[in-house]
Order: C-alpha cells, then sequence, then structure tokens
C-alpha cells in the first residue's frame, strides 16, 4: 500500500475512531444529565420544605376604600376568601373579592386588620386557613402529647360541647401547618365530636424520622395510629379520619393498617393524594419535564438506590399507596372533596375512586379552587356537604 493511501486510511479510522468516542461521551453525558434531573426530581418530593411558602409582594393598601393591592400570582389572583399574615406572624387581615386587576397586579378586598399594621410591610403571606391559630376558634382547646415510637407529637384536642365517645383526628398536608384542617373542627363539635388535631414526624414541632424526610404517609401513618391509641385510652369507641392532601393519603394507609381500624366509623378526604404516581406524573408534565426523566424519579423513590441518592431510610413502596389499587380493602363511608381546578394534586384519582366505590364515597367536585382551597371559594357548600354527612352517624 502506498504510503498516501496508508495516511488516508490510517486518517479515516482515526476520525471514526474519535466520532465513536464523542458519540460515548455525549450518551455518557446525557445520561448523567438525565440521572441527575431525576434525582433532583425525587428528592423534592421526599425533602420537607424549609421555609413556609415565598410570600408575595404588598404594592399598596387604601383603608379608606378597604382594598389592599398585591403582585398577581396564581394564588393572589384566585377567587375566594383568604388570610393575609405578614410581620413574622403577628399580623393578619381578611382578603376576599377581586376588585381590579392587571398583568401585574390584583386589587382585592380587605377587612379585619389584627396585630401589626398591613400598610408598613412590604410583603405578605396568602393562607387558606381562616385561623391563625387554635384559639381564633373561640372554642375551648388544650395543648397534649401523643407518644410515637419516635417520642411525643404535639396535638390540639378540641373536646365536645358534652362527654362523648366520638373523635376525629384531623391531620393536615405535607408542607402545611396544623391550623390547616381547623375549619372543619367547630362542624364537628356541632355533631358532638371531639377533635384531636395532630403534628407528626419532620413537623416543626415533632420530633424528626431518622432520615428527616417525608414517607408520603408509607411512614407518617404510624403517627396517625399513636393518635388513635391516645384517643381510645381515653374512651374513643369510634373515630373519623381527616386527611387533607398527603395527610389524606395519610389517613388512608391508617385506615388500612392501624391497630384500632375496626374502631373507624368513616373517613373525610380533603384534596387528597391517592395517588403519588399520578400526582409525580402530572407535576412533571406541568414542569415540562420528559416522561422518563419523570418515570426514572418515580423509580428511584421506590428503588435500592433511594438511601445513597435520596437520603431515605428505605425505600417508599409507591405500589401500596396507589389507593386505587386496594378499593376492596375500603368498608366505610368515605366523604371526598376535590377541585377540578386543584394545580397540585390532580383530581382524576378523586373521581375514579368515587367512580369505582359509589357505595362508599360522596363525592363532591368543586370548581376554580386551588389546593386544599375549596372552603375559601365556597364555604356554604363544603361546610353543609360535610355537615349532612357528619348527620348521618
Amino acid at each position: 500500500m502506498c504510503a498516501a493511501k496508508r495516511a488516508s486510511t490510517e486518517s479515516s479510522s482515526s476520525a471514526t475512531k474519535f466520532a465513536a468516542a464523542s458519540l460515548g461521551a455525549l450518551v455518557v453525558g446525557l445520561g448523567a444529565v438525565v440521572a441527575t434531573a431525576s434525582t433532583m426530581v425525587a428528592r423534592a418530593v421526599v425533602t420537607p420544605p424549609r421555609r413556609r411558602k415565598d410570600p408575595v409582594r404588598l404594592l399598596g393598601v387604601d383603608k379608606q376604600a378597604g382594598t389592599v393591592t398585591l403582585a398577581r400570582t396564581p394564588e393572589t389572583a384566585a377567587p375566594g376568601h383568604y388570610s393575609l399574615v405578614f410581620a413574622a406572624e403577628t399580623g393578619r387581615a381578611n382578603v376576599g373579592a377581586v376588585v381590579d386587576e392587571s398583568e401585574r397586579t390584583v386589587t382585592r378586598r380587605f377587612w379585619g386588620e389584627q396585630g401589626a399594621q398591613l400598610e408598613r410591610v412590604r410583603s405578605v403571606r396568602l393562607a387558606s386557613a381562616p385561623q391563625l391559630w387554635v384559639r381564633d376558634l373561640n372554642l375551648p382547646w388544650r395543648w397534649v402529647d401523643v407518644q410515637t415510637p419516635l417520642g411525643a407529637m404535639p396535638a390540639w384536642l378540641i373536646p365536645a360541647a358534652q362527654a362523648s365517645d366520638s373523635w376525629a383526628i384531623h391531620v393536615h398536608g405535607r408542607g402545611a401547618v396544623m391550623t390547616e384542617p381547623l375549619r372543619a373542627v367547630p362542624l364537628f363539635r356541632g355533631r358532638g365530636w371531639n377533635s384531636l388535631v395532630v403534628s407528626y414526624r419532620n413537623d416543626a414541632l415533632a420530633p424528626p424520622s431518622p432520615d428527616g424526610k417525608f414517607g408520603l404517609g408509607a411512614t407518617e401513618w404510624r403517627d396517625v395510629e399513636s393518635a388513635m391509641d391516645w384517643a381510645v385510652s381515653r374512651g374513643a369507641r369510634r373515630i373519623i379520619l381527616v386527611g387533607w392532601s398527603m395527610g389524606g393519603g395519610t389517613v388512608m394507609q391508617a385506615a388500612l393498617n392501624a391497630r384500632h381500624r375496626k374502631l373507624i366509623a368513616g373517613i373525610f378526604l380533603e384534596s387528597p393524594a391517592l395517588s403519588w404516581r399520578s400526582i409525580l406524573r402530572y407535576q412533571g408534565s406541568a414542569m415540562r419535564l420528559p416522561r422518563f426523566v419523570t418515570a426514572l424519579g418515580i423509580w428511584l423513590i421506590g428503588s435500592p438506590l433511594a438511601r445513597p441518592l435520596l437520603g431515605l431510610e428505605a425505600p417508599i413502596p409507591l405500589s401500596k399507596l396507589e389507593i386505587l389499587d386496594r378499593l376492596a380493602e375500603l368498608t366505610v363511608p368515605i366523604l371526598l372533596f376535590h377541585s377540578s381546578g386543584d394545580t397540585v394534586v390532580p383530581v382524576d384519582a378523586s373521581r375514579e375512586l368515587a367512580r369505582r366505590r359509589p357505595d362508599l364515597v360522596t363525592y363532591r367536585e368543586f370548581e376554580r379552587a386551588l389546593h386544599t382551597r375549596l372552603w375559601n371559594v365556597d364555604s356554604g357548600r363544603w361546610e353543609q356537604s360535610l355537615d349532612e354527612w357528619l348527620a348521618t352517624f
């Protein structure tokens, strides 16, 4: 072979090897990017938030007109009645109807200012709970400690007006606080039920789990079980479990697994997390993530890699948290509220639960309300539906 031809062949071979090496590096690089993105998705789901929701900018207060102007966000523009919380939780006010809006601002009615002065702050938090603290119920209450395998979990006890062996255990959602379920407590009390509003592992006032991570209901249900034990030791003979968002999935696990599950008379679910796989797919789609990125993140949560990559003490068995796969095990009446406007937990699983178990489920679907903000949009219907259901016990 002549020298020129040999050089040409060697050059072609080198180019081929270089191209192959480059392609291999690209594939490895893309794989690393996908793995990193999927890990971040999975880690975000199981990691408790370090702070409350970011505040929104307060742009103006007109006390004479009774209006407040806020930077426009999906929450500040949403219909309904909410609470404004500000000045490190020392001030609060009520906000109602939108009276004016633009692409960047929303002006709403406001009233009932308490504590710090609203015009002196630059940012506020829009809260769904009408109560800032349990004392705002204007009902008798006291702190109690529920002993769990991890230690004492603080709870609020709001007793019925008269001695009763009927108890409701109220469980808030992921990243929320104990005020979230309070709006249901007066209705339970009016029907003769004691209410125990509980905390659970990784809450601000409660002991952390060994890994400091959410179990998405797979571990938290044991704290609900301890709350049931506490109520039973004080005379409970029938129990209604109340769960909001992740708390909904948590009480469903307690209903299926707890020691005293035979005492459960009913379950009230508000915007419940009944299928974490569908929730994560929905949120991944909303974030415009490729499906395979979300799918890998879902797999990681339940895989042997959950411990080294996500910091979980053990993988989370997502298949056991799929309530739609365990419908035959459900035996008690369920009142289920969800909104077609929920942008956090899609309504599909709730609709399917109601469709497949009409013998047990009383379903009320709301419109336009954001996640766990159904009461805020239509408190009349919300309270009437719950009260009518409670009247059946």
